[in-house]
């Protein structure tokens, strides 16, 4: 198993990766059956049932730190990237939160 990485993420954006890497995915892109996709469906399947506005609201914003393997990010990564253009759509704006983080150099 490579190394984790843990990332800062809403639950919007858990619902935006799953949206890319299962609804949208369509057997395009291997590897959204690990240990982390399942982790995220769970988080998400505690969305409150009440059509209540704030709660929703809190919900949605609600923050998660998520451990995942190299390999999921860059699985996750690829499903942000090449769906879209597999169907010339525009890139969903959660993709930037799973950029590698660049080196700077001076």
């Amino acid at each position: 198993m490579g190394t984790t990485v843990k990332i800062d993420i809403t639950m919007y954006g858990i619902a935006e990766v799953l949206h890319w890497c299962h609804d949208r995915n369509k057997g395009r892109i291997s590897g959204v059956d690990t240990a982390g996709f399942e982790k995220m469906k769970a988080l998400l399947a505690e969305k409150p049932q009440s059509g209540d506005y704030f709660t929703l609201d809190q919900f949605w914003k609600k923050k998660v730190t998520l451990e995942l393997t190299e390999e999921e990010v860059a699985t996750i990564d690829r499903c942000l990237y090449d769906i879209p253009n597999f169907d010339n759509e525009p890139l969903p704006q959660i993709r930037h939160k799973f950029w590698p983080k660049q080196v700077v150099t001076h």
